[in-house]
């Protein structure tokens, strides 16, 4: 069982108590930390509220809220994802709504919030039904609603609406958003099911179920529990028998449409469905807290609660480690940038002087304070000394004589081409020369390979310290990293046209030339 689950089943019931103060303070820290930026960099503790088109999210999300705001409509209504930060008020204040893009301004009028929600959709997502993921972030203080902050997803679109501008793969970019919610271990998955479908077929369950494979942080709604076929029950999926999840289900009523056309308000619809349940044959039996959207507040707040205490340690170990990571970045960034000329000259010569000593400690060996964190492995000099000493290993085992690979009819053949005017039974030396010459043959080509690889290992290398002592001039680098390779070109006068295993090659046929003389 998940953290979160065994904190919720410990805790007593006190609502409006300690519990309801700390979870306050625990969301509002959340709350700053986005505002802060700090979600692109870590993820944070969040609720998103995931379903199919019509599974009634919007209706459970007002039945939390306590207040009639959300956008309706056939088709697909939520095309941003709206990131829902309730903050609950003690007292019958009236309540009031503020957008972070609609800057400076409250709202009163909820019914001023579902057309600025419509309004702001438009703006991003345009006059169709295209899908955008770039949140709507609003803040609503009211005293019917708990401290909260919930995300809800657009529904996942399985076919394009003829007509709409939405892109044929728009089931790939629905699933995909949900999944980047959904998918973080830090977020908790309120997962609305309409009880009307087979709960085994859900496709939001399934989902649930994918990205959280050990059903630790998903908790099932159960919506449309009064539309379901006569002499049929959602009981056993309550009772969390058919499909288990470790946080398990809630079943609640919402307000049917023609509820909402009739202007019956979000509070009356609470009233009907705590009576609706309480006189229910079926659903009156079962214990109270797989029932209600009373139920399901008090259960998300729990959750909630459960979840960001067990997750702010590991999210200050994390900022702690970004932040010492970010100090360490700027310590080799080092002083301001000098501005006269003289001082930028000293500044360029003084990096050079650090490569070159860093390039030089590596490959002599020499202690460098500055690579200290590289990890145990063999790097510079030591890793080209282990090329040189693997090259030829085979070849000086004490097993091996050049002279296996000899033939009876090769030596006899070869003392027959070199004995030229000599007397018989006193070989040339030719003979040995012309027998070995095809055993050195192969050792040409490990030697230049060997070469090879240490030439470029010695260009990585040369990056690789160019990177840490030009950590303030990225740009620089390529230009240095160039006049770096022309070294050897330069030494050697190689020709344009030239490869590098050319110039290889031509360096082993010099320093055979020289050993001759």
């Amino acid at each position: 069982m998940s953290e979160d689950a065994k904190d919720l089943k410990s805790k007593p019931d006190d609502s409006g108590g300690l519990l309801w103060l700390q979870l306050r303070k625990f969301v509002n820290l959340i709350d700053d930390l986005c505002d802060l930026g700090l979600q692109e960099h870590i993820n944070l503790p969040r609720i998103a509220v995931l379903g199919s088109q019509s599974s009634g999210k919007s209706s459970v999300l007002e039945s939390i809220v306590g207040l009639d705001f959300l956008p309706r409509g056939d088709g697909v209504v939520t095309r941003r994802p709206l990131e829902l930060r309730l903050h609950h008020l003690q007292d019958n204040t009236e309540p009031w709504a503020v957008f972070e893009e609609v800057k400076g301004k409250k709202f009163r009028n909820f019914t001023e919030v579902r057309k600025t929600v419509e309004e702001l959709t438009d703006k991003t997502a345009g006059t169709n039904k295209n899908i955008v993921d770039n949140p709507i972030v609003l803040t609503i203080y009211s005293y019917t609603c708990p401290d909260l902050t919930l995300i809800d997803l657009p529904g996942i679109t399985r076919i394009p609406l003829k007509g709409s501008g939405q892109p044929e793969d728009i089931e790939r970019i629905t699933t995909e958003m949900a999944k980047r919610y959904c998918g973080d271990e830090r977020t908790i998955i309120l997962c609305v099911i309409p009880a009307n479908i087979d709960l085994t077929t859900s496709e939001a369950l399934k989902y649930a179920q994918e990205w959280d494979p050990h059903q630790i942080r998903t908790l099932g709604v159960i919506t449309k529990l009064d539309i379901m076929d006569q002499g049929t029950n959602a009981k056993s999926t309550l009772m969390n028998q058919v499909v288990q999840l470790k946080l398990g289900y809630v079943g609640v009523k919402n307000r049917s449409q023609k509820d909402i056309n009739d202007k019956m308000g979000v509070q009356s619809g609470l009233d009907i469905e705590r009576s609706w349940f309480m006189n229910h044959p079926v659903y009156r039996s079962l214990p109270k807290d797989c029932y209600g959207t009373d139920t399901l507040t008090q259960k998300l707040s729990r959750i909630m609660y459960a979840h960001i205490r067990t997750s702010l340690p590991d999210i200050m170990k994390e900022i702690e480690d970004k932040l010492r990571s970010i100090e360490e970045r700027l310590k080799d960034l080092g002083l301001p940038l000098p501005t006269t000329e003289g001082q930028k000259v000293q500044m360029l010569w003084a990096m050079i002087n650090d490569f070159n000593n860093s390039f030089k400690n590596r490959i002599t060996g020499k202690l460098d304070i500055k690579s200290m964190k590289q990890k145990m492995e063999l790097t510079g000099g030591a890793k080209i000394k282990s090329n040189f000493f693997n090259l030829y290993k085979e070849y000086s085992a004490p097993e091996y004589r050049v002279s296996d690979n000899f033939q009876d009819k090769d030596i006899e053949r070869a003392i027959i081409l070199h004995e030229g005017d000599k007397l018989s039974g006193f070989p040339s030396i030719e003979v040995f020369y012309y027998l070995v010459q095809p055993e050195i043959e192969k050792l040409k080509e490990p030697a230049i390979n060997c070469l090879l690889n240490v030439y470029y290992y010695l260009e990585e290398l040369a990056h690789t310290i160019l990177e840490k002592s030009f950590v303030r001039f990225p740009s620089v680098i390529p230009e240095l990293m160039a006049a770096i390779q022309q070294i050897p070109v330069s030494y050697t006068h190689l020709r344009a046209h030239e490869t590098r295993h050319d110039l290889v090659c031509r360096l082993l046929l010099e320093k055979k030339k020289k050993k001759k003389k």
